[in-house]
């Protein structure tokens, strides 16, 4: 073979090495950022049950304190509603 040939037949594998290791690194970080977003989302969505979870016991604190307690009920309906709601998106 003459050198024009041998330079071509290694410069392409060469290209196709580089391309197979390339489309490697790209594939595995895509997967490595879907994984840190869902545990970022999974963090969000707990914090927001706990923080509905406090706000129903801060409320029912506060309906032992004042004779009307109906003025709560609403709200720590929906707020149980949101739990759920969020519970159900962690499943």
């Amino acid at each position: 073979m003459n050198m024009k040939k041998e330079t071509i037949i290694i410069s392409g594998f060469m290209g196709f090495t580089i391309g197979v290791c390339t489309m490697m690194f790209v594939n595995t970080d895509k997967k490595t950022r879907q994984v840190e977003r869902f545990d970022r989302t999974e963090f969000t969505i707990r914090e927001n049950i706990n923080t509905c979870e406090d706000l129903i016991e801060w409320m029912g604190q506060d309906v032992e304190r004042y004779a009307d307690s109906t003025v709560f009920d609403t709200y720590i309906w929906n707020l149980e509603d949101m739990i759920e709601d969020n519970r159900n998106l962690l499943k």
